[in-house]
């Protein structure tokens, strides 16, 4: 699949733009959702063809999407797209993602707001708790329906355990670290492969409120992580197939709840022997437009 583009030549700080064309139309919303989910900053589905285009951040490896995609497709026996890559014009691309990102009710708890309208909002609207956003920074504005299902979780766990502790494993922009902490977290280590998600977490506790003492955050892996750490809740939104490499190393962390999401209903069965077979029982969960969360106790 990688092998199908055109190589960026220059080094300068332009957007890339991946556009995938398809066989037929079936699958394009599930894969603008995938492509979301992994932290592209906007994708856009062509209104008569079976196109999408993504546009990533200067700093997002194009090949890394690539070969994220070419597993989704593999894994559900989606046809290889064709790829052409190339470099859009240096722009404000801001004002462009101002013009498309609308405030919206992401669940039944919470509601988002982008960060140029946050004069023009409260802390409630309409009983929902408002969170104040920086779009295209990194994998999590509550646009995806696992970041949708997991802050419910979350927000639900606070309400019943206030002052808990929490693992944010892959916390892209924060989002779910900050609704934590809005809910009643006393402490809240967050960790990130993505450099960029430093940036949007701090932007985001700014923009929050958030009291930094409460926050600890690194940009690696689980490995970095001393065996003996305990947290009350675990919190993993990230694919599958990266969930079920960390889980092992992290479940032994939770001494009490995960919650995981990110994870294909069609692949929830198994999914859930996965779960049981370290140690924890699930006790909730919802599926919303394709992908599933589960709400897990240690058994």
């Amino acid at each position: 699949m990688a092998k199908q583009y055109r190589q960026l030549i220059e080094k300068t700080h332009k957007f890339p733009q991946i556009t995938f064309t398809f066989v037929n139309r079936d699958w394009l919303l599930a894969l603008s959702d995938f492509l979301m989910g992994i932290g592209v900053a906007s994708v856009e589905i062509q209104e008569d063809f079976p196109v999408l285009k993504a546009i990533l951040s200067p700093f997002k490896d194009p090949e890394n999407i690539l070969q994220a995609m070419n597993s989704f497709c593999r894994h559900l026996a989606i046809p290889i797209p064709e790829i052409a890559l190339e470099q859009l014009e240096n722009r404000n691309w801001t004002a462009v993602f101002r013009e498309h990102f609308t405030p919206f009710a992401m669940n039944r708890e919470t509601f988002i707001v982008p960060s140029w309208l946050k004069e023009q909002y409260g802390e409630t609207l309409d009983g929902k708790q408002v969170i104040i956003v920086e779009p295209g920074q990194a994998f999590g504005t509550g646009l995806h329906a696992s970041t949708a299902l997991a802050a419910d979780m979350v927000t639900g766990y606070g309400k019943a355990h206030p002052g808990f502790t929490m693992i944010d494993a892959g916390t892209g922009t924060g989002i779910l670290s900050i609704i934590a902490e809005k809910n009643g977290a006393d402490k809240i280590l967050a960790f990130d492969i993505d450099p960029l998600c430093s940036m949007a977490l701090a932007t985001h506790m700014f923009l929050n409120q958030s009291e930094p003492a409460k926050f600890l955050l690194f940009v690696g892996t689980e490995t970095a992580l001393r065996q003996d750490m305990k947290v009350n809740l675990v919190v993993i939104n990230i694919i599958e197939t990266i969930i079920r490499k960390i889980l092992p190393s992290l479940a032994t962390m939770a001494t009490d709840q995960l919650i995981l999401s990110g994870i294909l209903n069609r692949d929830s069965e198994p999914f859930a022997r996965f779960i049981n077979e370290h140690g924890f029982s699930i006790v909730k969960q919802k599926v919303q437009d394709g992908w599933v969360a589960f709400r897990c106790e240690k058994t």
